[in-house]
């Protein structure tokens, strides 16, 4: 509708542009006496014009087309979300249905959980990455690199998909070849199962039913105390054409949504791939298959590798938290976390009752308020204005920390301007929790 408009009103411009010019030409012919200087002037005035409309209709035409392919993105970023979102929520939901854990020895309980686990960390990376399609272009992604086993990396991987490829009656194979599954190396986990995921979760679309797929993790020494790693996913699907393989990898939004999705996403993967310093290709052929193959050069490292570094939390014990939190859920958490490094925690279900339990605490009561911010009654942005404008006398020096699932820069700009020292994002991380509440602690 916008873009009518503004269509309409450029070609008004110029036709009117163009018909003063004409007068002009018009007028210097049929009136000699006119002078000259005063008909350059139109004519000039009237290019001048003309060029400034080319101008910005060829800025609104790239700023369309941009937020075209910024839309179709988008579209395919949900769509390949939600395929992810199912396939971990199946597995949380399986490994914790009653039927199941009612049976469970501790053991089983114990490898349930880490399973749990795991599904939560690739669902909150896949989160993550939505958010980030939605809201950032092209960014940088924050590699947090961890110690963990070879073995914990991938088999996670190999239990999500199994059932796909079983539903489809597709023969799934798994090798490890020159591989210590269980030596530590130091590696995002979560993206490269993400990585890996979508190769398989392609695999597993494009192969018809009683298709095969080979996932092989293949090891080989690399210089110093490094592994060079080959992931390769092959298939007998229908292939992909010469045209697609040449730029399979290439980012194009401008293919549309429902033909191009399958590029675009291989696209994400790449840029995943390079941006961990791993390289990857396809070789294929029409009717005969596909082959990816993806290249990493892991450090090995010891278990507790960074157990020299690990912080002193020392500072936050004994202190009381005041919790702002309307989950009660959520507070439970938060509770257990505090309350493993020694800290105690009063909680208010709402900024209302926040500001209420701070404001008629007698001093040094809190050490910090912890504040959640979409909440009912009263926000947590609105309940850290009370608080700092309130008349207690520790009112403007109580380190108030932002607590919320959002990840969007306006929150964080907001929440600073309501005056809070902090902001942490949810699901909590207990060890980032712990830092910020000691650095504002200590300030």
């Amino acid at each position: 509708m916008v873009k009518g408009k503004m269509k309409s009103l450029l070609v008004c411009l110029a036709t009117g542009t163009l018909a003063i010019m004409a007068i002009a030409i018009a007028i210097m012919f049929s009136l000699p006496h006119v002078p000259m200087t005063a008909i350059y002037v139109v004519i000039g005035m009237g290019v001048i014009q003309e060029l400034f409309i080319l101008c910005i209709a060829y800025y609104l035409s790239k700023h369309v087309d941009y937020n075209a392919r910024v839309t179709n993105m988008q579209n395919v970023a949900f769509l390949r979300a939600s395929r992810d979102i199912r396939t971990l929520m199946n597995s949380i939901l399986n490994f914790s249905s009653p039927e199941l854990t009612e049976n469970y020895n501790p053991q089983e309980m114990l490898n349930s959980l880490s399973k749990i686990n795991n599904a939560g960390l690739y669902l909150m990376t896949v989160v993550d990455d939505l958010m980030a399609t939605y809201h950032v272009s092209d960014q940088e992604i924050v590699l947090k690199e961890n110690p963990t086993t070879i073995e914990n990396v991938f088999s996670p991987i190999v239990e999500l998909v199994s059932e796909r490829f079983a539903a489809k009656n597709q023969v799934f194979d798994v090798e490890y070849i020159n591989i210590d599954k269980f030596r530590y190396v130091l590696v995002d986990a979560p993206r490269v199962q993400q990585v890996v995921i979508n190769l398989l979760t392609n695999a597993n679309k494009y192969t018809p039913e009683g298709g095969h797929i080979l996932f092989k993790v293949e090891g080989a020494s690399g210089e110093g105390n490094t592994l060079d790693l080959t992931i390769t996913v092959k298939d007998d699907s229908q292939g992909i054409s010469k045209r697609k393989l040449n730029n399979l990898f290439k980012k194009d939004p401008n293919q549309k949504f429902n033909e191009g999705h399958y590029e675009l996403g291989l696209a994400i993967v790449a840029s995943l791939v390079n941006q961990m310093k791993g390289t990857i290709t396809c070789t294929s052929k029409e009717n005969e298959g596909s082959e990816f193959v993806v290249k990493f050069n892991w450090a090995y490292c010891h278990k507790n590798s960074y157990a020299s570094t690990k912080r002193d939390f020392s500072i936050l014990r004994g202190k009381n938290i005041l919790v702002v939190e309307d989950n009660e859920m959520n507070a439970e958490i938060t509770r257990a976390i505090l309350e493993k490094e020694g800290m105690m925690m009063d909680y208010a279900k709402d900024g209302a009752e926040g500001v209420a339990m701070f404001t008629h605490a007698m001093p040094h009561t809190y050490d910090a308020i912890l504040m959640d911010i979409r909440m009912p009654v009263m926000d947590g942005i609105e309940a850290c204005k009370k608080i700092r404008y309130s008349t207690h006398p520790e009112s403007s020096i109580i380190p108030i920390i932002a607590m919320t699932a959002d990840v969007y820069e306006a929150d964080y700009q907001s929440s600073t301007d309501a005056g809070m020292d902090g902001y942490i994002t949810k699901p909590l991380d207990p060890e980032e929790l712990y830092i910020t509440l000691s650095n504002s602690i200590r300030s």
